[in-house]
């Protein structure tokens, strides 16, 4: 049946969902108010350059409800690749626009959110905003920083406690695709929505902004500077972008 909703592209093998956010955001809604545990997933360079190499990471990708794009390399990658007019609101602000969509839906609803983080600085920011910015939501959490025993079954458990509306599943690519792996038929939520980090938007919507940038009109340059692990994903994205365009 989902074949019929969506258009899709495919980047380096994996089928990606091209639909404008606001569209995304209502099928995500409805996949959360279904019965059962649906995935949404947003494939950035660096998760598409390890499925590249990890064919069991493709596949579990592919098994989402919907694959969107979660960078502008994947973003520009799927435009490429289609025929038709883009329906992205822009190459680098799908994801972005996307999320404030859905935390403005849920807000309203007064739905509940579970992060699973790296870091407990992202999770305290990511509370704030939350607390600030969308106070209907109801936002709990917890930092999953490395692999010792017993970790992921704390995390797995601390889901099930909370049964949150969605889960936002935020760690670097392999352990992110392990965990799913190993984990998702235990979670008890309605809603899996795996993206390695919203600290961009996050920063995006809350930092300030030096006035002489602003009357320069150099914003996106400034943003974009202040990315954390710039050079890093710099690299990854001068590969994958070598591959797409063999």
């Amino acid at each position: 049946m989902r074949e019929h909703y969506f258009k899709k592209v495919n980047v380096l093998g994996i089928d990606v969902t091209v639909m404008r956010p606001e569209k995304a955001v209502n099928v995500s809604m409805d996949f959360m108010r279904r019965r059962g545990m649906e995935r949404v997933f947003f494939l950035s360079a660096e998760s598409s350059l390890y499925c590249q190499n990890q064919s069991w990471a493709a596949e579990i990708v592919q098994a989402s409800g919907l694959v969107l794009t979660g960078d502008r390399h994947i973003e520009m990658a799927a435009a490429h690749n289609q025929n038709a007019d883009d329906n992205s609101k822009g190459i680098g602000e799908f994801a972005d626009e996307y999320l404030k969509r859905l935390l403005t839906k849920l807000n309203r609803e007064h739905r509940e959110i579970y992060a699973v983080m790296k870091h407990q600085d992202y999770l305290d920011s990511l509370k704030e905003y939350i607390a600030d910015s969308y106070p209907g939501i109801e936002l709990n959490g917890i930092v999953f920083e490395d692999e010792t025993e017993g970790e992921s079954d704390k995390v797995v458990n601390e889901i099930n406690a909370n049964i949150p509306d969605i889960l936002f599943l935020c760690l670097p690519v392999e352990q992110q695709l392990m965990f799913i792996r190993d984990y998702s038929a235990m979670m008890n939520t309605g809603l899996c929505i795996c993206i390695e980090s919203i600290q961009p938007m996050i920063r995006k919507e809350t930092e300030e902004i030096p006035d002489w940038i602003r009357s320069m009109h150099l914003e996106g340059l400034y943003r974009w500077m202040k990315k954390e692990e710039k050079l890093r994903k710099t690299i990854v994205g001068s590969v994958f972008k070598n591959k797409v365009l063999k």
